[in-house]
Order: C-alpha cells, then structure tokens, then sequence
C-alpha cells in the first residue's frame, strides 16, 4: 500500500516519469503455486524491467532501518518409511524380527547432520561462496551499530558470529514427526514420516543438493536392510539469491531512507537530550535485563531488547506505534543536528521465492526494502505494522521512484 499510495501522488504531482508494474499475488505462504508459469505465460504484458523492487521483511531491531541483498534458499522436504504390515501391538506382534518404521525413519534421520550441525548429505558445502572482505565490513558495521545501543549482545565477535550463522549458513532442519495409528504407547505404527527443510545460502544448487538429498536418504536406507520402504517427496523450492548492495538500486534506496529517517531522529536526540540533561540521569531504559544471554542473537532477541530500551511493555503494539524511531547517526552525539548515517545492509535467513525468480527472468537486478520493525511478530499472534513506518516507507517509495530514471 504505501509503494501504491506513492505512486499515486507522484502522478497527481505530474512527476512520474517511469512505468511501475505491480505484481501481486497472496499465495507466497503455501509454495505461490501457478505464480510462476503466469508470469513467463503474460511476460509481454509486463514488457521490460529495468528494476526489481520487493518489500516483505523486517528491521534488526526497532531502531535502525536496513536494506536486504541476500536471502537463503530453501528446500522442504517429507521423508516416509512405511511397512507392509498393518499396525500392530508392541505386546502381541513386537519382536527383533519386526522392522520397525519409526526406527527405520530415526536410523535415517540421525545421518543427515552430525556435529554442531553439520550436514552430512556428500559434496552438500562443495559450492559455497566465502564472505568477501567488502561483506564482512557490512557485518561490522551491523555489530558496531547494534552493540552501541545493547553491550549485552557480546562481543563484535560472537555477534558477528551470530548474525553469520543465521544468514550465510547452509542449514538442515527436521521440523516434525507424523505416525500412523492410534497415539498410544503400545501401537507399532506401520507408516512413519517426518518434514525437514534445508535452507541453502547463493551458489548452492536448489536442483543438486534436492537430488543429492534422495541419493543420500536412499543409500542410507538400503544399509539398514529393512523389508520396510522409503520415500522422499520435494516440496517447496526457492533458490538462494544475492543481490549487488553497490550497483544504482541500493544507492537510490540508501540515499532515501537518509532523507526520510533522519529527521526523526533529529527530533528525537533533541527530546532525549533535554530529559537527560533535565534528570541529571542516564536513560536507564536502555540497561538491558541481565538474565538475557549474549548469544545467538536472534530476531526475537534483538526485538525484545528494543522494546525494552524504548520503555515499552512486552506485546504493547499500541504504545509502540506511537514511538518514533531513533536511527542514531554513527559517533552519534547528543546534538539537536542529526548526521545522517547509512542504512544497515543485511542479509536474511528465511525465503522469499519469488526474488531471485524474477531476476533470472526479467534480467533485472533485484533489492528489497524491509519496512517493518523486528517487533512486529511476524507470522505471529497480534502481528502489526506501525502506522510511521507505513508513511515513512511511502515517501521512500517515492524518492526511489521519482529518482530511479535518473539514476
């Protein structure tokens, strides 16, 4: 809504000199099913594209706005083991002659990662691009920034760690189990099954490591030698993507969030300043709690410290709407002149199929524009969007609009 509402006071200005197209679909939740082959089948329709732009994600924290260029790939996954025997009495039936497909499914299950978590699926880290040094300075300026507002968070170090792991770690996860019969202690069920996702980070093939996996399952069941059957079925995809945070779409981006962002803070320093200096106190608000741990530090972790650095109550959404949002300068002073200071640049761990998609088949460069804050609870209970963000972000959308031709 507020890329639409963008749009269209440019026009009522007369200052729209591109074409917008917007493609929307509410489906990206259960796999956007058909998404695809209705875009390569109306690709003449949509005509060229020069830029891509997605909004779908969330800040760091509630302070600081962020810009996305990379997200992890994922691959969903169902494993099954079924018997040809019905199910059966663990009293009656039950003997060392019996395989067993929860046991088959387990033995399985137990080879797929070893160690802190390493996958064990052969050749699984063989394409795995190394951070460059150009990124990692990215990742320092996240830790510096984060740490400036939480030293609770660790070091720049393990933060730096942390924030790694999350976003540019190849990673499998068993989510759940299901099993056939009656849910009872004695019951032998006949069928086992269980979901995991694999999330793969760019460079990593979707196709291979998909086919790898069936390879791996496979010949990891056969050693068992059970009279038992398996079956892997592939569900979901997305392919890893990431983005050029140097190239004209994040600069135009970058330089509007400056523009947009920074006056609040202007108003905010200013308001701080005078209640400190006022109380003759510092802002004991931001002393975090000292039961939180240090690390990992996640996005759950890093909302709940903003929350309470702001004084607000936890699940209080209302007062949080409210709240202007700081986005402190760097070397930030408590002068009422607020220096503006770049947006952070992040990667993400979760999926967005449709990125680097559209890319590929448009042939257009791709950012994404995360407006909303970590606070937000996301895919969770009372989820919101707070209303200043939602104007903020409409003024971004039309400064990237009105200067993007140029650019």
């Amino acid at each position: 809504m507020a890329a639409v509402y963008a749009v269209a006071e440019l026009v009522v200005q007369d200052a729209l000199d591109c074409d917008i197209i917007f493609l929307i679909e509410g489906e990206e939740e259960c796999g956007s099913r058909g998404f695809k082959q209705t875009i390569v089948k109306n690709k003449d329709l949509v005509g060229d594209v020069d830029w891509i732009l997605l909004a779908n994600s969330y800040w760091l924290d509630d302070e600081v706005p962020c810009l996305t260029y990379g997200l992890r790939g994922v691959i969903h996954a169902t494993v099954q083991v079924q018997s040809d025997e019905p199910d059966l009495h663990s009293g009656v039936d039950g003997s060392s002659l019996l395989d067993e497909p929860v046991k088959d499914l387990m033995a399985v299950l137990s080879q797929l990662s070893g160690r802190q978590g390493r996958v064990q699926i052969p050749h699984f880290y063989d394409d795995i691009l190394p951070v460059t040094r150009r990124e990692k300075l990215l990742y320092e300026d996240i830790s510096r920034t984060l740490l400036e507002r939480d030293s609770s968070l660790g070091t720049p170090e393990t933060l730096t760690k942390s924030l790694l792991a999350r976003w540019a770690d190849a990673t499998l996860t068993i989510h759940n189990f299901k099993t056939s019969g009656p849910q009872n202690a004695t019951i032998i069920p006949r069928q086992a099954q269980a979901s995991l996702s694999l999330r793969l980070v760019p460079n990593q093939s979707v196709e291979q490591i998909a086919k790898d996996l069936r390879t791996y399952i496979s010949t990891t069941f056969a050693k068992l030698g059970s009279k038992n059957h398996i079956t892997v079925t592939i569900g979901n995809q997305a392919e890893p993507w990431l983005g050029d945070h140097t190239n004209k779409l994040f600069q135009t981006l970058e330089r509007a969030i400056m523009e947009v962002w920074t006056p609040q803070d202007a108003k905010r320093r200013a308001s701080l300043s005078h209640s400190q200096n006022t109380a003759g106190q510092k802002d004991t608000a931001r002393r975090p709690s000292s039961s939180w741990k240090s690390s990992p530090a996640t996005s759950s972790t890093l909302a709940q410290k903003s929350n309470n650095q702001v004084g607000e109550k936890a699940g209080s959404a209302e007062s949080a709407a409210h709240q202007p949002a700081k986005f402190p300068a760097a070397n930030a002073t408590t002068s009422s002149h607020a220096t503006a200071r770049k947006p952070l640049y992040i990667r993400e761990g979760g999926s967005i199929p449709a990125i680097r998609f559209l890319e590929k088949e448009f042939g257009a460069p791709a950012a994404h524009l995360p407006c909303g804050q970590a606070s937000d609870n996301a895919h969770l209970d009372n989820e919101r969007f707070r209303v200043l963000n939602l104007y903020n972000s409409k003024e971004i959308f039309k400064r990237v609009f009105a200067e993007l031709p140029w650019a």
